[in-house]
């Protein structure tokens, strides 16, 4: 089974580049949309986001920050097919 997130991050922001970094390591695919190129900033703050990378996987999960703990959880699923 393959799993896809979505990592919404910011240019300059080393927790969005980290889990970029720990995705990559453990074989999860994903898209790294910046909120704000994509003018997202101002929605994600509306929505109660205060903390960045927000990460949402393609079965709806979501965790903000460096979460290490997830990305592993999400390896061992992908592995368990």
């Amino acid at each position: 089974m393959s799993i896809h997130v979505t990592v919404y991050g910011a240019e300059g922001c080393a927790k969005c580049a980290n889990t970029c970094t720990a995705l990559r390591l453990a074989g999860i695919d994903f898209d790294l949309l910046d909120v704000d190129d994509a003018g997202l900033a101002d929605e994600l703050r509306a929505a109660g986001v205060r903390e960045l990378p927000l990460v949402v996987t393609d079965n709806g999960d979501r965790w903000t920050g460096l979460r290490v703990d997830r990305i592993v959880e999400l390896r061992r699923r992908q592995e368990r097919g």
